[in-house]
């Protein structure tokens, strides 16, 4: 897995935006699929996972494990995302340092 697969799951819900936050009422259930589906890359041993603040891999491991404490941070699909809003600034920085 690339960077690239990540951006292309994004897209896939038309969520390829760093302020996804601002459409937790418009798209609810798009940004609950893609949370999930996020998460389940997150947890796979992949190069591109090797680079991201663990922050971003720990939390999916929690939340695919049903950690409770995360699984109802996570309950609040704000929560899930600002995770993805994040997640997706990061590789968009990952992406133009490597074009430099």
């Amino acid at each position: 897995m690339s960077k690239e697969t990540y951006l292309n799951l994004f897209k896939k819900y038309d969520l390829y935006r760093s302020d996804i936050y601002m459409l937790t009422e418009e798209r609810p259930s798009e940004i609950l699929f893609l949370f999930n589906e996020v998460c389940e890359e997150l947890v796979k041993l992949n190069a591109i996972n090797g680079q991201l603040p663990p922050e971003f891999v720990n939390n999916a491991k929690y939340f695919e494990n049903q950690n409770t404490f995360v699984n109802v941070y996570f309950s609040d699909i704000t929560n899930r995302a600002f995770f993805l809003s994040d997640l997706i600034d990061f590789l968009t920085l990952i992406k133009s340092k490597k074009n430099d």
